[in-house]
């Protein structure tokens, strides 16, 4: 059968007996990492043989997978921290094997949303997960408008997202620009020694998020109490103008070309155009 197993997201002490126990006695288990891995499937009493499982090489680790289930081996999936599947690789296999008829046992344990969501003190249900952000301002921007809405009925709703420490200030800037009303917990550390909810809107989160958090992934929820509203269309060429009358011309294109998206060769060409017109 194929096993798929919930891990820890931080703490080695919340992996449960019963996953122990199935990860000690898989003859494979799947990871995202091997490396990774490694010390958690120690701390397991695992010697199971590992393969790697993750984005890039899903489909064609599928075959072997159905093999290993068709010679009675006993397989677990887990991915590098929490529940497989949930922005992890491993939905795709899944269905698989289902497809070819073989078992699937979930054993379930953390989820960093839930976690989060649990202490927030925001709204619990209903909520939505949509993942990571795209990794421009303009595609960031335009997928919160998309996600970010009430429940029916125009009650409160929780939407939650992932992101890299490292662009947290700028993914924040962007809720504020979409939600600027919108109440805002950013968890971190979750389950770790130094766990912190961090609460306000979030262009007030953006402005004094401390430096030393900027690590790891953080939780975003994102509480909707009305529609927000429609977005104002972006005036490119008066940005350009105003770039090009800025001090620093490149720094104000690189912060440009990073808003929308585009090269900065393009951009500069623009600029070269209006300023040849009247």
């Amino acid at each position: 059968m194929l096993e798929v197993v919930a891990t820890p997201i931080g703490n080695l002490s919340d992996l449960s007996p019963r996953a122990a126990e199935a990860l000690a006695a898989a003859d494979v288990v799947l990871c995202e990492d091997t490396r990774h891995s490694a010390p958690l499937l120690a701390h397991a009493g695992s010697t199971a043989r590992t393969m790697s499982l993750h984005a890039h090489n899903e489909a064609g680790r599928i075959p072997q997978v159905l093999a290993l289930l068709a010679e009675g081996k006993r397989v677990a999936l887990i991915s590098d921290a929490g529940t497989p599947c949930l922005s992890d690789p491993g939905a795709r296999l899944i269905d698989a094997v289902h497809d070819a008829s073989f078992p699937v046992r979930t054993l379930p344990g953390p989820f960093a949303v839930a976690a989060g969501l649990a202490a927030s003190g925001l709204c619990p249900l209903p909520f939505a997960f949509w993942g990571f952000l795209p990794k421009k301002s303009a595609a960031r921007q335009a997928t919160l408008r998309e996600r970010l809405a009430p429940a029916p009925g125009d009650e409160a709703m929780t939407h939650a997202f992932y992101a890299p420490g490292r662009d947290l200030r700028e993914v924040l800037a962007d809720v504020a620009e979409v939600a600027p009303a919108a109440r805002v917990v950013v968890g971190r550390e979750l389950s770790k020694l130094h766990e912190t909810y961090h609460r306000g809107t979030a262009a007030a989160l953006a402005a004094d998020f401390p430096e030393d958090a900027l690590r790891g992934e953080a939780v975003i929820l994102v509480e909707i109490r009305e529609p927000i509203g429609e977005a104002q269309a972006f005036d490119l060429d008066a940005a350009l103008r105003q770039a090009a009358a800025a001090p620093d011309r490149k720094v104000a294109l690189r912060a440009l070309a990073k808003q929308t998206g585009r090269s900065r060769r393009e951009l500069y060409a623009r600029m070269v155009e209006l300023a040849g017109e009247p």
